[in-house]
C-alpha cells in the first residue's frame, strides 16, 4: 500500500512551468515573419518530437537576428499540472484578444504521456481583415511564445539583448520529455501590417526596451 501511496503522490500533480516571452521586433524582420509562417505550417505538433523541433525552430529563427531585436518581455510561474491549463489559456487568449481583427497563428498541440488532458486548447487560425496600419517612422511586430514544461524552468527579466538571448536560448533547449505544450503567436501577421510605437505602449505595456 505505501508503494502505491507513493506512485500516486508522484504523478497526482506534478510541478509544471507555464512560461511567457514575448519579443518586438523591427518590422523589417519580413524573412523572419515568413520563416515562422512556415513553421506553423508544416510543423508536425502532434508529436513530443514535432514539438520540442517547431520550438527549437522558432527560437533559433530570433537568435539568428539580433539586428531586429527591440523590446522583450518574459514571465514564467510554477503550477501543478492540475491547474496548468488554464494558466497557459491564460497567457494564450491574452494575447489573442489585443487584436481581433488580426490574423494571429500558433503551434498548439497536447499533453505528452497521456497524464492529463491538459494543455489542449484549440488552433487558433483566425481570419485576417484587409488593411493597413498607418506607416510611422518605428514599426514593429511581435512574436509571443507560450511554453508549458514539466518540472522548473525560469527565465531571466529581458531588459538587454543578453537578457533576450539567454531567454531564448533557455527555452530553445527545453527537450521533448518535458515540453508539454507550445503556443507560438505573432500580431499582425499581414505582412503590410505593422504596430506603431503608441501601438508598442499601448497593448504591450510590459515590454522593455533591449
Amino acid at each position: 500500500m505505501g508503494q502505491g501511496q507513493d506512485e500516486a503522490g508522484y504523478t497526482s500533480n506534478p510541478t509544471v512551468s507555464v512560461a511567457r516571452l514575448q519579443v518586438g521586433l523591427l518590422a523589417q524582420a519580413r524573412n523572419l515573419q515568413a520563416d515562422l509562417d512556415r513553421m506553423a505550417q508544416t510543423a508536425d505538433t502532434g508529436s513530443a518530437a514535432g514539438r520540442a523541433q517547431v520550438l527549437q525552430e522558432a527560437t533559433l529563427a530570433m537568435l539568428r537576428h539580433p539586428e531586429y531585436w527591440a523590446y522583450g518581455s518574459s514571465h514564467s510561474e510554477q503550477t501543478g499540472i492540475n491547474a496548468a491549463e488554464a494558466k497557459f489559456n491564460q497567457f494564450a487568449l491574452a494575447e489573442r484578444s489585443k487584436f481581433t481583427e488580426e490574423t494571429l497563428s500558433n503551434v498548439n498541440n497536447q499533453l505528452i504521456g497521456g497524464v492529463a488532458p491538459l494543455l489542449t486548447g484549440n488552433n487558433a487560425n483566425l481570419v485576417s481583415e484587409t488593411g493597413n496600419l498607418t506607416a510611422s517612422e518605428n514599426e514593429y511586430i511581435v512574436v509571443t511564445l507560450v511554453v508549458g514544461t514539466l518540472g522548473k524552468i525560469e527565465l531571466p527579466k529581458v531588459n538587454s539583448p543578453e537578457t533576450l538571448r539567454q531567454a531564448l536560448s533557455r527555452l530553445g533547449s527545453v527537450g521533448s520529455e518535458q515540453l508539454l505544450a507550445v503556443e507560438i503567436l505573432w500580431t499582425p501577421q499581414a505582412s503590410g501590417d505593422t504596430l506603431s510605437t503608441d501601438d508598442m505602449l499601448a497593448y504591450y505595456p510590459d515590454l522593455s526596451l533591449v
